[in-house]
């Protein structure tokens, strides 16, 4: 099968359970609460995060696939899961001691984490990453796009 100049898109889906607290020392109590609302919580609150990465590349032809799927399983579960998972992250990720855990900034971090871990997973940089996609709830979901 030949796909000539096509480009594959592959999303796979991970999960962990964190919880979080939505507070800036740069901030008094009570902008910090006008700000955060319910997610100001003194003893914090969890989410059932949802992280979709998309990567974009050609379909190898020996072995059909864009991504070896076991290898990418591998560097979420390394980078994104287990350092996240049942964590209290203002207080248990390092990322989050001076960053408001907002779902923007929990985004950054994994898009960090990755790119700083991709080479070393898929060594000739094939596939790239081109999305960080995380669904903190129902209504708020935040993505990171890297085109091209």
């Amino acid at each position: 099968m030949t796909d000539g100049d096509a480009t594959i898109r592959l999303t796979r889906r991970y999960a962990f359970s964190a919880s979080h607290r939505l507070h800036t020392p740069a901030m008094s109590a009570e902008q910090n609460r006008e700000t955060y609302g319910k997610c100001n919580n003194p003893h914090g609150h969890g989410h059932n995060y949802e992280v979709e990465l998309t990567v974009r590349g050609a379909v190898d032809p020996v072995t059909g696939r864009v991504v070896d799927l076991a290898l990418l399983d591998s560097l979420a579960e390394s980078q994104i899961v287990a350092p996240f998972r049942y964590r209290n992250l203002n207080e248990e990720v390092d990322a989050f001691r001076t960053a408001v855990p907002t779902t923007e900034n929990l985004a950054l971090e994994v898009d960090r984490r990755l790119r700083e871990a991709w080479r070393e997973t898929f060594a000739d940089g094939h596939p790239s990453l081109e999305k960080v996609r995380i669904r903190e709830t129902e209504r708020n979901i935040c993505e990171i796009t890297h085109p091209g």
